[in-house]
């Protein structure tokens, strides 16, 4: 959160990537991408005991709250701007990272269930 809020407070031009269509947007759905990602990961080490809904949801508003305050926080910021579709795309870019950390999640306990379940019967056949 700390890193975002140091790279909003600079302007930078690439000029490497000056005609990519929507550079801008992508750049704020995979850095918030993350961001839901990591706050998905923390919320459910520390509440491993809530379900999984209500840990992604503190999750996404964690992400989307931090995409308002930077956006607040570049309107005040000389050569940047405070944009609407730049916070859809921080919260599209959360609810993603927040849905894969889920689902990965899920899949990965699945199998250490599974892993756990042939162990106790003796049995290691995949």
């Amino acid at each position: 959160m700390g890193l975002i809020f140091v790279a909003s407070s600079i302007q930078t031009q690439v000029p490497i990537v000056q005609h990519v269509p929507l550079r801008d947007k992508g750049v704020h759905f995979v850095v918030y991408a993350v961001l839901g990602w990591l706050c998905a990961g923390a919320a459910s080490q520390t509440w491993p005991s809530l379900p999984g809904v209500l840990t992604g949801a503190f999750a996404f508003c964690v992400g989307t709250l931090w995409g308002f305050s930077d956006e607040l926080h570049q309107a005040f910021v000389p050569g940047r701007t405070a944009e609407a579709a730049d916070l859809l795309a921080d919260a599209l870019g959360t609810g993603v990272g927040v849905v894969s950390q889920h689902l990965l999640s899920t899949l990965r306990g699945g199998k250490a269930r599974r892993s756990r379940a042939e162990s106790a019967t003796g049995c290691d056949d995949p």
